[in-house]
Protein backbone atom coordinates (compact mmCIF):
# COMPACT_ATOMS: atom_id res chain seq x y z
CA UNK A 1 0.00 0.00 0.00
CA UNK A 2 2.65 2.28 1.11
CA UNK A 3 4.55 1.85 -2.38
CA UNK A 4 2.08 2.10 -4.54
CA UNK A 5 1.02 5.47 -2.82
CA UNK A 6 4.69 6.81 -2.93
CA UNK A 7 4.81 5.75 -6.71
CA UNK A 8 1.40 7.37 -7.02
CA UNK A 9 2.73 10.77 -5.68
CA UNK A 10 5.92 10.39 -7.64
CA UNK A 11 3.70 10.12 -10.57
CA UNK A 12 2.27 13.63 -9.98
CA UNK A 13 5.08 15.09 -9.38
CA UNK A 14 6.74 14.01 -12.45
CA UNK A 15 3.92 14.53 -14.61
CA UNK A 16 1.27 16.83 -13.23
CA UNK A 17 3.20 19.70 -11.42
CA UNK A 18 0.18 21.87 -12.39
CA UNK A 19 -2.54 19.94 -10.36
CA UNK A 20 -0.20 19.63 -7.50
CA UNK A 21 -0.04 23.53 -7.31
CA UNK A 22 -3.83 23.56 -7.52
CA UNK A 23 -4.19 20.61 -4.70
CA UNK A 24 -1.96 22.30 -2.39
CA UNK A 25 -3.75 25.64 -2.79
CA UNK A 26 -7.10 24.70 -2.98
CA UNK A 27 -6.18 22.43 0.11
CA UNK A 28 -5.88 25.71 1.73
CA UNK A 29 -9.21 26.83 0.69
CA UNK A 30 -10.61 23.33 2.19
CA UNK A 31 -8.93 23.62 5.37
CA UNK A 32 -10.84 26.93 5.83
CA UNK A 33 -14.58 26.27 4.89
CA UNK A 34 -14.24 23.43 7.00
CA UNK A 35 -12.97 25.17 9.97
CA UNK A 36 -15.53 27.96 9.15
CA UNK A 37 -18.23 25.08 8.82
CA UNK A 38 -17.35 23.62 12.26
CA UNK A 39 -17.55 27.14 13.82
CA UNK A 40 -20.95 27.90 12.19
CA UNK A 41 -21.81 24.73 13.31
CA UNK A 42 -20.98 24.93 17.04
CA UNK A 43 -23.03 27.88 17.38
CA UNK A 44 -19.85 30.22 17.08
CA UNK A 45 -20.96 32.30 14.29
CA UNK A 46 -19.35 35.62 14.51
CA UNK A 47 -15.52 32.95 14.65
CA UNK A 48 -16.92 31.26 11.44
CA UNK A 49 -17.80 34.72 9.55
CA UNK A 50 -14.02 36.16 11.07
CA UNK A 51 -12.59 33.21 9.42
CA UNK A 52 -14.21 32.92 5.92
CA UNK A 53 -13.75 36.40 5.51
CA UNK A 54 -10.01 36.41 6.34
CA UNK A 55 -9.19 32.77 5.09
CA UNK A 56 -11.37 32.90 1.93
CA UNK A 57 -9.49 36.00 -0.22
CA UNK A 58 -5.76 34.51 1.52
CA UNK A 59 -6.44 31.15 -0.10
CA UNK A 60 -7.88 32.45 -3.48
CA UNK A 61 -4.47 34.84 -3.36
CA UNK A 62 -2.44 32.03 -2.51
CA UNK A 63 -3.87 29.95 -5.29
CA UNK A 64 -3.10 32.85 -7.71
CA UNK A 65 0.73 33.42 -6.53
CA UNK A 66 1.04 29.13 -6.99
CA UNK A 67 0.20 29.74 -10.41
CA UNK A 68 2.46 32.11 -11.32
CA UNK A 69 5.02 30.60 -9.65
CA UNK A 70 4.45 27.27 -11.96
CA UNK A 71 4.06 29.71 -14.72
CA UNK A 72 7.12 31.37 -14.84
CA UNK A 73 9.28 27.79 -14.03
CA UNK A 74 7.21 26.99 -17.17
CA UNK A 75 7.84 29.57 -19.31
CA UNK A 76 11.83 29.78 -18.52
CA UNK A 77 13.02 26.72 -21.41
CA UNK A 78 10.04 28.17 -24.07
CA UNK A 79 11.80 32.04 -23.02
CA UNK A 80 15.26 29.69 -24.21
CA UNK A 81 16.20 31.21 -20.58
CA UNK A 82 17.32 27.87 -19.34
CA UNK A 83 16.16 24.09 -19.92
CA UNK A 84 15.52 22.52 -16.03
CA UNK A 85 14.00 18.87 -17.09
CA UNK A 86 11.96 19.42 -13.82
CA UNK A 87 10.36 22.24 -12.29
CA UNK A 88 9.16 20.55 -9.24
CA UNK A 89 12.13 21.05 -6.35
CA UNK A 90 12.23 24.24 -6.79
CA UNK A 91 7.85 24.58 -7.73
CA UNK A 92 7.64 23.00 -4.04
CA UNK A 93 10.10 25.40 -2.39
CA UNK A 94 8.16 28.45 -3.43
CA UNK A 95 4.92 26.83 -2.84
CA UNK A 96 6.31 26.54 0.54
CA UNK A 97 7.61 30.35 1.48
CA UNK A 98 4.33 31.03 0.32
CA UNK A 99 2.70 28.46 2.53
CA UNK A 100 4.37 29.54 5.72
CA UNK A 101 2.88 33.33 4.96
CA UNK A 102 -0.45 32.46 4.02
CA UNK A 103 -0.83 30.26 7.36
CA UNK A 104 1.43 33.18 9.50
CA UNK A 105 -0.66 35.69 8.23
CA UNK A 106 -4.03 33.98 8.57
CA UNK A 107 -3.20 33.30 12.32
CA UNK A 108 -2.08 36.25 12.74
CA UNK A 109 -4.97 38.63 11.40
CA UNK A 110 -7.33 35.87 13.18
CA UNK A 111 -5.51 36.63 16.47
CA UNK A 112 -5.28 40.29 16.07
CA UNK A 113 -9.51 40.44 15.40
CA UNK A 114 -10.12 38.14 18.52
CA UNK A 115 -7.80 40.45 20.43
CA UNK A 116 -9.07 43.80 18.95
CA UNK A 117 -12.90 42.23 19.84
CA UNK A 118 -11.94 42.19 23.08
CA UNK A 119 -10.81 45.58 23.70
CA UNK A 120 -13.91 46.65 21.64
CA UNK A 121 -12.27 47.69 18.61
CA UNK A 122 -13.16 46.91 15.26
CA UNK A 123 -9.99 45.20 13.07
CA UNK A 124 -10.12 45.11 9.37
CA UNK A 125 -10.71 42.56 7.40
CA UNK A 126 -8.77 42.96 5.02
CA UNK A 127 -5.57 44.04 6.36
CA UNK A 128 -4.46 40.76 6.15
CA UNK A 129 -5.18 39.76 3.02
CA UNK A 130 -3.07 43.42 1.58
CA UNK A 131 0.08 42.30 3.58
CA UNK A 132 0.18 39.23 2.20
CA UNK A 133 -0.14 40.37 -1.17
CA UNK A 134 2.16 43.41 -0.71
CA UNK A 135 5.09 40.46 0.78
CA UNK A 136 4.03 37.91 -2.21
CA UNK A 137 4.47 40.10 -5.04
CA UNK A 138 7.83 41.31 -3.58
CA UNK A 139 8.79 37.34 -3.38
CA UNK A 140 7.52 36.85 -6.62
CA UNK A 141 9.75 40.13 -7.83
CA UNK A 142 12.65 38.77 -6.45
CA UNK A 143 12.16 34.86 -8.43
CA UNK A 144 11.72 37.27 -11.30
CA UNK A 145 15.11 38.75 -10.66
CA UNK A 146 16.57 35.68 -10.06
CA UNK A 147 15.22 33.23 -13.01
CA UNK A 148 15.21 36.16 -15.83
CA UNK A 149 17.06 38.82 -14.66
CA UNK A 150 20.34 38.28 -13.29
CA UNK A 151 21.25 35.31 -15.39
CA UNK A 152 21.43 37.45 -18.33
CA UNK A 153 23.54 40.09 -16.69
CA UNK A 154 26.85 38.85 -17.62
CA UNK A 155 29.65 40.80 -16.05
CA UNK A 156 33.12 41.36 -17.10
CA UNK A 157 35.85 41.36 -14.41
CA UNK A 158 38.79 43.15 -15.65
CA UNK A 159 42.00 43.14 -14.02
CA UNK A 160 45.76 44.11 -14.53
CA UNK A 161 48.27 42.63 -12.59
CA UNK A 162 52.30 42.73 -12.66
CA UNK A 163 54.86 39.91 -11.97
CA UNK A 164 58.37 39.80 -11.82
CA UNK A 165 58.12 36.50 -13.53
CA UNK A 166 57.19 38.04 -16.88
CA UNK A 167 59.13 40.23 -18.90
CA UNK A 168 58.31 43.75 -18.24
CA UNK A 169 60.02 45.19 -21.62
CA UNK A 170 57.42 43.08 -23.29
CA UNK A 171 54.17 43.85 -24.24
CA UNK A 172 51.37 43.18 -21.48
CA UNK A 173 49.27 40.26 -22.43
CA UNK A 174 45.15 39.94 -22.56
CA UNK A 175 44.29 36.66 -20.75
CA UNK A 176 39.87 35.80 -20.73
CA UNK A 177 38.64 33.00 -18.47
CA UNK A 178 35.81 31.53 -18.51
CA UNK A 179 34.30 28.77 -16.21
CA UNK A 180 31.06 27.15 -15.68
CA UNK A 181 29.22 27.18 -18.53
CA UNK A 182 27.02 24.51 -17.46
CA UNK A 183 25.29 24.60 -21.19
CA UNK A 184 22.24 23.19 -21.91
CA UNK A 185 21.08 24.73 -24.78
CA UNK A 186 22.03 27.83 -26.25
CA UNK A 187 20.93 31.46 -24.98
CA UNK A 188 21.12 34.71 -24.61
CA UNK A 189 23.69 34.27 -21.73
CA UNK A 190 25.87 32.39 -24.24
CA UNK A 191 25.65 34.28 -26.95
CA UNK A 192 26.28 37.69 -24.96
CA UNK A 193 29.08 36.17 -23.52
CA UNK A 194 31.11 35.30 -27.07
CA UNK A 195 30.39 38.77 -27.76
CA UNK A 196 31.53 39.96 -24.48
CA UNK A 197 35.24 38.07 -24.91
CA UNK A 198 35.75 38.64 -28.49
CA UNK A 199 35.37 42.47 -27.82
CA UNK A 200 38.21 42.22 -25.45
CA UNK A 201 40.67 40.95 -27.95
CA UNK A 202 41.98 38.40 -25.80
CA UNK A 203 45.31 36.84 -26.73
CA UNK A 204 44.75 33.72 -25.21
CA UNK A 205 41.18 32.25 -23.34
CA UNK A 206 41.40 29.77 -20.46
CA UNK A 207 38.61 27.33 -19.58
CA UNK A 208 38.64 25.93 -16.37
CA UNK A 209 35.65 23.20 -16.35
CA UNK A 210 32.10 22.27 -15.79
CA UNK A 211 31.12 22.55 -19.77
CA UNK A 212 27.66 21.08 -19.60
CA UNK A 213 24.79 21.01 -17.34
CA UNK A 214 24.48 17.88 -15.35
CA UNK A 215 21.25 17.00 -16.26
CA UNK A 216 22.60 17.00 -19.89
CA UNK A 217 26.72 15.17 -19.16
CA UNK A 218 25.59 12.83 -22.18
CA UNK A 219 23.63 14.92 -24.59
CA UNK A 220 24.96 15.33 -28.02
CA UNK A 221 22.52 18.02 -28.76
CA UNK A 222 24.12 19.82 -25.36
CA UNK A 223 27.42 18.65 -26.80
CA UNK A 224 26.99 20.24 -30.18
CA UNK A 225 26.06 23.61 -28.49
CA UNK A 226 28.94 23.36 -26.46
CA UNK A 227 30.93 22.96 -29.48
CA UNK A 228 29.47 26.08 -31.69
CA UNK A 229 30.38 28.06 -28.13
CA UNK A 230 33.96 27.67 -28.17
CA UNK A 231 33.96 27.95 -32.06
CA UNK A 232 32.74 31.58 -31.79
CA UNK A 233 35.56 32.21 -29.58
CA UNK A 234 38.53 34.25 -30.93
CA UNK A 235 42.31 34.27 -29.61
CA UNK A 236 45.36 34.51 -31.55
CA UNK A 237 47.37 32.32 -29.18
CA UNK A 238 44.90 29.75 -28.29
CA UNK A 239 42.21 28.27 -26.05
CA UNK A 240 42.97 25.80 -23.51
CA UNK A 241 40.74 24.14 -21.04
CA UNK A 242 41.04 21.37 -18.25
CA UNK A 243 38.37 18.74 -17.17
CA UNK A 244 35.89 20.26 -14.08
CA UNK A 245 33.46 17.56 -12.05
CA UNK A 246 31.43 17.11 -14.55
CA UNK A 247 33.81 15.68 -16.90
CA UNK A 248 34.69 12.98 -14.71
CA UNK A 249 36.49 10.71 -17.12
CA UNK A 250 38.88 11.15 -20.29
CA UNK A 251 36.75 9.44 -22.53
CA UNK A 252 34.26 12.58 -21.78
CA UNK A 253 36.34 15.18 -22.38
CA UNK A 254 37.59 13.81 -25.70
CA UNK A 255 34.05 13.26 -26.43
CA UNK A 256 33.49 17.15 -25.72
CA UNK A 257 35.99 18.88 -27.37
CA UNK A 258 35.88 16.73 -30.10
CA UNK A 259 36.65 18.85 -33.21
CA UNK A 260 37.48 22.29 -31.49
CA UNK A 261 39.98 24.48 -31.05
CA UNK A 262 40.34 23.98 -27.52
CA UNK A 263 43.92 22.74 -26.41
CA UNK A 264 42.94 20.47 -23.47
CA UNK A 265 45.60 20.23 -20.71
CA UNK A 266 45.75 17.20 -19.01
CA UNK A 267 48.25 17.03 -15.80
CA UNK A 268 50.75 18.85 -18.10
CA UNK A 269 52.17 22.46 -18.79
CA UNK A 270 52.95 24.05 -21.90
CA UNK A 271 54.90 27.42 -22.74
CA UNK A 272 53.06 30.09 -24.72
CA UNK A 273 55.13 33.03 -26.78
CA UNK A 274 52.88 36.25 -26.95
CA UNK A 275 54.73 38.80 -28.74
CA UNK A 276 57.74 37.53 -26.26
CA UNK A 277 55.81 37.31 -23.45
CA UNK A 278 56.63 33.75 -22.14
CA UNK A 279 53.39 32.15 -20.07
CA UNK A 280 53.56 28.52 -19.37
CA UNK A 281 50.04 27.04 -18.64
CA UNK A 282 49.39 24.53 -16.41
CA UNK A 283 46.79 22.25 -16.46
CA UNK A 284 45.26 19.85 -13.78
CA UNK A 285 42.17 17.58 -13.48
CA UNK A 286 39.83 17.60 -10.81
CA UNK A 287 38.24 14.99 -9.29
CA UNK A 288 37.40 16.62 -5.43
CA UNK A 289 40.03 13.81 -3.97
CA UNK A 290 42.20 15.88 -2.65
CA UNK A 291 45.31 13.14 -2.56
CA UNK A 292 44.21 12.16 -6.37
CA UNK A 293 44.56 16.29 -7.11
CA UNK A 294 47.65 17.13 -5.28
CA UNK A 295 49.49 14.29 -6.63
CA UNK A 296 48.23 15.49 -10.26
CA UNK A 297 49.25 19.38 -9.44
CA UNK A 298 52.89 17.87 -8.64
CA UNK A 299 52.99 15.32 -11.90
CA UNK A 300 51.81 18.92 -13.75
CA UNK A 301 54.89 20.94 -12.68
CA UNK A 302 57.65 18.54 -12.52
CA UNK A 303 60.05 20.05 -15.19
CA UNK A 304 58.46 23.21 -15.08
CA UNK A 305 61.49 26.28 -14.13
CA UNK A 306 61.64 27.59 -11.10
CA UNK A 307 62.07 30.95 -12.64
CA UNK A 308 59.25 30.87 -15.20
CA UNK A 309 55.72 32.49 -14.79
CA UNK A 310 52.97 29.69 -14.41
CA UNK A 311 49.46 30.40 -14.78
CA UNK A 312 47.82 27.14 -13.08
CA UNK A 313 44.11 26.12 -14.56
CA UNK A 314 42.27 23.81 -11.84
CA UNK A 315 38.71 24.08 -11.79
CA UNK A 316 37.81 24.45 -7.96
CA UNK A 317 40.12 26.52 -5.49
CA UNK A 318 40.89 23.70 -3.07
CA UNK A 319 44.98 23.78 -4.14
CA UNK A 320 45.45 27.31 -3.32
CA UNK A 321 48.35 26.16 -0.51
CA UNK A 322 49.85 23.65 -2.42
CA UNK A 323 50.09 25.67 -5.80
CA UNK A 324 51.51 28.19 -3.38
CA UNK A 325 53.81 26.05 -1.67
CA UNK A 326 54.57 25.31 -5.86
CA UNK A 327 55.03 29.12 -5.86
CA UNK A 328 52.35 29.58 -8.78
CA UNK A 329 51.85 32.71 -10.20
CA UNK A 330 48.49 33.17 -10.60
CA UNK A 331 45.54 30.31 -10.15
CA UNK A 332 42.39 30.49 -12.31
CA UNK A 333 39.61 28.42 -11.30
CA UNK A 334 35.76 28.22 -10.51
CA UNK A 335 33.59 25.66 -9.53
CA UNK A 336 31.80 28.06 -6.39
CA UNK A 337 29.44 29.46 -8.67
CA UNK A 338 30.39 32.50 -5.95
CA UNK A 339 27.56 30.47 -4.06
CA UNK A 340 25.01 31.33 -7.32
CA UNK A 341 22.65 32.22 -4.52
CA UNK A 342 23.68 34.73 -2.02
CA UNK A 343 22.00 36.58 0.52
CA UNK A 344 22.28 40.34 1.57
CA UNK A 345 25.25 40.72 4.30
CA UNK A 346 26.27 37.27 4.27
CA UNK A 347 26.99 36.52 0.93
CA UNK A 348 27.42 32.97 -0.70
CA UNK A 349 25.12 30.35 0.94
CA UNK A 350 26.72 26.78 -0.48
CA UNK A 351 30.34 26.69 -2.48
CA UNK A 352 31.03 23.39 -2.20
CA UNK A 353 34.49 23.94 -1.29
CA UNK A 354 37.27 22.07 0.99
CA UNK A 355 37.34 25.98 2.30
CA UNK A 356 33.51 26.97 2.80
CA UNK A 357 32.95 30.15 1.91
CA UNK A 358 36.56 31.70 2.11
CA UNK A 359 37.26 31.60 -1.76
CA UNK A 360 33.71 31.84 -2.53
CA UNK A 361 34.83 34.14 -5.49
CA UNK A 362 36.93 37.18 -6.41
CA UNK A 363 41.10 38.01 -5.79
CA UNK A 364 42.86 36.45 -3.08
CA UNK A 365 46.78 36.06 -2.51
CA UNK A 366 48.22 33.14 -0.71
CA UNK A 367 52.60 33.42 -0.03
CA UNK A 368 53.17 34.72 -3.94
CA UNK A 369 50.67 33.09 -5.50
CA UNK A 370 47.53 35.14 -6.87
CA UNK A 371 43.96 33.01 -7.28
CA UNK A 372 41.19 34.49 -9.00
CA UNK A 373 38.01 32.68 -7.91
CA UNK A 374 35.05 33.62 -10.95
CA UNK A 375 32.13 33.35 -10.09
CA UNK A 376 30.99 31.56 -13.53
CA UNK A 377 28.55 31.82 -16.18
CA UNK A 378 26.13 28.87 -15.62
CA UNK A 379 23.91 27.35 -13.13
CA UNK A 380 23.87 23.77 -11.50
CA UNK A 381 22.00 21.05 -12.53
CA UNK A 382 19.44 18.43 -11.79
CA UNK A 383 16.27 20.10 -9.54
CA UNK A 384 18.27 22.40 -8.56
CA UNK A 385 16.58 26.19 -9.59
CA UNK A 386 18.25 27.71 -12.87
CA UNK A 387 18.54 30.96 -10.83
CA UNK A 388 21.47 33.74 -9.25
CA UNK A 389 20.81 36.03 -7.00
CA UNK A 390 22.85 39.03 -5.88
CA UNK A 391 25.45 36.66 -8.02
CA UNK A 392 25.65 37.79 -11.71
CA UNK A 393 27.29 35.43 -14.04
CA UNK A 394 30.82 36.74 -14.91
CA UNK A 395 33.97 36.61 -17.02
CA UNK A 396 37.43 37.67 -16.17
CA UNK A 397 39.77 39.65 -17.94
CA UNK A 398 43.33 39.77 -16.98
CA UNK A 399 45.78 42.10 -18.41
CA UNK A 400 49.56 40.40 -17.31
CA UNK A 401 52.43 42.51 -17.28
CA UNK A 402 55.97 41.76 -16.26
CA UNK A 403 57.07 43.80 -12.68
CA UNK A 404 58.73 46.94 -12.51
Amino acid sequence: MLIALREFLTFLVLYHPGEIVIAVAALGAAVVIAGAGLAALSGRRREARALAQEGLPLAAAFLLFCLFDWALLWALPRLRLSFSLTIMPPLISSIFVRQLLFWGLLGAALLARWRGRRRGVDVRAYSALVLFSVVNLLFSGVQVYAYVVEPLWVETTELALSFDDLDPSAPPLRVVHITDVHIERSSFREAQVVRKVNALQPDIIVLTGDYLNLSYLSDPTSAAHFRRFVAQLEAPYGIYGVRGSVEPTLESMAWLVEGTKVVWLEQEAVTVDVRGQAVTLVGVACSHRQELDVARLERAMEGVPTEAFTLLLFHSPDLIREAAGHRVDLYLGGHTHGGQLRLPFYGAIVTNSLYGRRYASGLFEEGDTRMYISRGVGFEGGGLPRARFLCRPEIVSIELRGGE
